[in-house]
């Protein structure tokens, strides 16, 4: 009997320090809050700029109609390709020591690839340390240690942030000119206003005996677009944006055979 009132006791002395223990310790309570590279937000953006050297640079402006590239090509621009450069911002710094000039170069920060501009905001991406994968990243006099989630962005092209929508947000498509024919058939229009690229590319000057579409807009201009290729992969060209834009070859076959149906 003495033995068992005895573990009772124990037992009760037990889930009593286990209940001080939350009371005055709560785990939750006591986490630090993480640092992030910036005081700003992503949303208060209104300009970015990615330099690498020898590269021109690529600018990119928040506009009334959305993002804009103006530099070293001026067309919409894709917002998808460009919110992950802007949560930069967010990003955790996993660890932080002061910028010591003589040692930037073990961490590819002497001379840096590429540099990140936010506003005001300067990020220098250097190389990947090899025990977690973290990269190095310079803000003004402090470098950082983030997970690496956005260099591959600031590698490319400036024909991979151009908009994959081949007509304007705001434009109203109103017919579509094949040769002397003009169609506009609701479902034929359809089609083209939600066709949407896969990717873009720089213009190149087609063959001879290429097919030649305009698109009708409401304002009176007609965006003239060149059938560059049918399969395997859908291409069509404008020139007076100096780019190309590549769907699937099936969306090429359904807006075509719209077309065809419409005649």
């Amino acid at each position: 009997m003495g033995a068992r009132w005895l573990l009772n006791l124990l037992l009760l002395c037990i889930v009593g320090a286990l209940a001080a223990l939350a009371y005055f310790r709560p785990g939750l309570e006591l986490s630090v809050a993480a640092s992030t590279l910036s005081q700003q937000l992503p949303e208060q953006v209104q300009q970015l700029q990615i330099e690498r050297p020898e590269h021109a640079p690529i600018t990119l402006v928040r506009s009334v109609d959305g993002w804009q590239l103006s530099a070293p090509i001026q067309l919409p621009a894709n917002p998808f390709r460009i919110e992950p450069l802007l949560q930069l911002r967010r990003a955790v710094s996993r660890s932080n020591f002061p910028a010591v000039a003589d040692a930037l170069h073990q961490y590819g920060l002497a001379e840096p690839e590429v540099w990140l501009m936010l506003d005001g905001e300067r990020y220098a991406f250097g190389v990947v340390e090899p025990l977690n994968g973290y990269r190095y990243v310079r803000v003004g006099g402090v470098v950082h240690l983030i997970t690496d989630r956005i260099h591959h962005y600031l590698l490319m092209s400036p024909y991979d942030f151009v908009s994959l929508q081949l007509l304007p947000p705001r434009g109203e498509l109103v017919a579509v000119r094949s040769g002397l024919r003009l169609i506009d058939d609701e479902l034929v229009l359809g089609g083209w206003r939600e066709a949407q690229a896969r990717r873009v590319s720089a213009y190149r000057e087609p063959q001879e005996g290429v097919e030649t579409l305009h698109l009708v807009m409401s304002d009176g201009v007609q965006l003239q677009v060149d059938i560059l290729r049918r399969e395997p992969e859908f291409i069509l060209g404008v020139s007076a944006r100096g780019v190309r834009y590549h769907f699937t070859e099936e969306v090429g076959e359904r807006l075509l055979q719209m077309m065809a149906d419409d005649a």
